[in-house]
């Protein structure tokens, strides 16, 4: 569980970087800020699931770990005018990352250890 605690605060500290740098200073606010904004908030909900490892909270964080990847592929969707540059080309990488992760955590999550760590009866 450290490696996931560990991994989850990086990608906590890249988006919120992320959107930190990338503020609008207009009225008209892009809807890819907005998706950043949603994971970054998604991000931090997560990690403290991870850390409370509530019995209640197991089957929501299964669900929120596919809906983030989610999220970060519709982020990735929205931002195919720029993904030939080389500054789209590192996002691709990293977007791509953060899905697979996200989706092996869920994976993770659903094994028998990962249930007996989160407190669920193993079947």
């Amino acid at each position: 569980m450290r490696f996931i605690y560990v991994v989850n605060s990086i990608i906590i500290l890249g988006w919120a970087s992320l959107v930190y740098f990338t503020q609008p200073s207009h009225e008209q606010v892009s809807p890819n800020w907005w998706i950043d904004v949603l994971v970054l908030g998604g991000m931090i909900i997560f990690q403290l699931q991870m850390v409370v490892k509530s019995k209640t909270l197991y089957g929501f964080s299964i669900v929120m770990s596919y809906t983030l990847a989610l999220l970060i592929g519709m982020r990735l969707m929205l931002s195919v005018d720029w993904l030939l540059t080389l500054k789209g080309i590192g996002f691709l990488l990293v977007s791509a990352l953060c899905i697979f992760y996200l989706i092996g955590v869920r994976g993770f999550l659903r094994s028998d250890k990962g249930r007996a760590i989160m407190g669920q009866s193993t079947k």
